[in-house]
């Protein structure tokens, strides 16, 4: 490998060492069936999907129960979007972010958001480096939920919350105007509102 090394995989224990372990969601294997790729499976299974107090994303906490298809959806996805990649209809149903629904392919592990007004982008790599992101704004949550931090230093914390995303998944940062993009903006600028 080069001088740049791709940062460990999270782990449960990691994940333990910021999130109580109630905040911390997994799935049964008996609901698990479409999902076939296996590291999602996986994530699902063991390491668990963080359902923590933020003002940013709320976590299906079904998920635990059922897996809810994105065709389950009050959502015509051919009436709302110009470009809808195969096989979305049958992506699975993870997350609310402000006005935009996220979901997660079965089959390869990607994330994508729905967004409102735009058409469909890719979220992350693979669910396990979304729950890795989760696990970056948590751990760095002490540092930038004080009122009392300042623009300046409020930079500094977003560009290392960034620099840690970008070496975890760096195609998840490849959309400008993405969820990921207005969280780093409203680390910065708590008035910024996406």
């Amino acid at each position: 490998m080069g001088s740049h090394e791709t940062p460990p995989a999270v782990t449960r224990a990691m994940l333990e060492a910021v999130f109580e372990p109630g905040e911390l969601l997994t799935s049964p294997d008996g609901i698990l069936g479409p999902v076939t790729d296996a590291d999602a499976r996986e994530v699902l299974r063991t390491l668990g999907l963080p359902v923590w107090d933020n003002p940013w994303f709320d976590v299906d906490d079904e998920l635990g129960e059922r897996l809810e298809r994105v065709s389950e959806w009050d959502l015509e996805l051919s009436e709302c979007y110009d470009h809808v990649p195969p096989g979305a209809e049958d992506w699975i149903g993870l997350a609310l972010f402000p006005y935009d629904s996220i979901a997660f392919d079965p089959e390869s592990g990607k994330v994508y958001c729905f967004p409102d007004e735009a058409e469909i982008y890719l979220l992350n790599s693979s669910l396990r480096s979304f729950v890795h992101f989760h696990y970056l704004l948590k751990s760095e949550q002490p540092n930038y939920d004080q009122v009392t931090i300042r623009i300046p230093e409020r930079e500094v914390i977003g560009l290392r919350v960034r620099e840690a995303m970008a070496e975890a998944d760096p195609a998840a940062l490849e959309t400008p105007e993405s969820c990921w993009s207005d969280i780093l903006k409203s680390i910065t600028d708590p008035r910024y509102r996406s």
